[in-house]
């Protein structure tokens, strides 16, 4: 099989697309270690530099918030004040 590329952009997106409507992710370095198929520390720094670069913010561990998350029905109202 092959392996998925590793890097900021593919895991973001990876993340980005697994939130919940508040934009929270359920995961951890090994999970998606075994996803993109790397070792867990590799992941825990490309986590790592997402947060440093605030795309993410670690809020506990296994829990992971986008920072500049707009929530679905934001997207609703600003179309209705068009």
């Amino acid at each position: 099989m092959r392996k998925k590329y590793c890097d900021q952009e593919s895991v973001f997106e990876h993340i980005w697309r697994n939130v919940d409507r508040d934009g929270l992710w359920d995961g951890s370095a090994t999970t998606l270690a075994e996803k993109f198929r790397v070792s867990e520390d590799e992941m825990h720094e490309v986590l790592g530099e997402l947060c440093d670069g605030r795309h993410v913010e670690k809020l506990v561990p296994g829990k992971y918030m986008i920072v500049k998350w707009r929530e679905p029905d934001d997207d609703d109202e600003e179309d209705e004040q068009q």
